[in-house]
């Protein structure tokens, strides 16, 4: 997984370059507010969950196909999600998860008038953070899918996106599947493009 990762943002770092000259690439940083919990699926019986706010910071870049209204985006984001998992009798965890995200969606583009909706999807890369970033393991990388509307004003963007990651223990026998999930709102900026 993390050779596709590498080769698809060295793809999009090459055609950025190739096409810096024409304004069709552009970087930013963005940062956000969600709902964050955890979906359970499976033998739920006596399993509960309650959702909390979650945050995120970090940067963009974006490249758009030329003559079709087509893009695509990565992230690197720095991002704080938690919840609550009550399991009946046996009290309750809760908590927050400081994960690495690295979402990569393509979109379409819609609009005039230095005004454009969007709707897009893909993947996103998440890693818990360990206590020192510098253990931080790329091996380790889970994948998730998100998928969202947003709209630039000119350089600003507004993204409003739902996220599910995937299975945050090995599934075993009588116990539910346990994802992270949430609702995020984004608000970004591009300084190039």
């Amino acid at each position: 997984m993390k050779k596709i990762l590498t080769l698809f943002i060295g793809l999009l770092l090459i055609g950025a370059t190739a096409q810096a000259q024409d304004g069709l690439f552009s970087f930013g940083i963005k940062g956000g507010i969600g709902a964050s919990n955890y979906d359970l699926s499976g033998p739920v019986t006596g399993w509960s969950t309650e959702g909390t706010a979650s945050w995120h910071v970090g940067g963009m870049f974006r490249t758009n196909i030329p003559v079709l209204p087509i893009y695509a985006q990565v992230e690197a984001l720095y991002s704080r999600v938690g919840g609550t998992i009550t399991l009946q009798g046996q009290g309750s965890d809760d908590g927050y998860v400081n994960r690495f995200d690295v979402p990569i969606v393509v979109g379409l583009k819609f609009g005039l008038l230095g005004i454009s909706g969007r709707v897009f999807g893909g993947a996103v890369a998440q890693s818990n953070f360990p206590e020192d970033a510098d253990d931080l393991d790329y091996n380790n990388f889970t994948w998730g899918w998100q998928a969202g509307i947003g709209a630039d004003i000119k350089k600003l963007t507004v993204d409003v996106k739902y996220e599910s990651g995937s299975d945050l223990i090995s599934q075993q026998l009588n116990t539910p599947s346990i994802k992270a999930t949430q609702w995020i709102l984004s608000v970004g900026y591009f300084f190039g493009g």
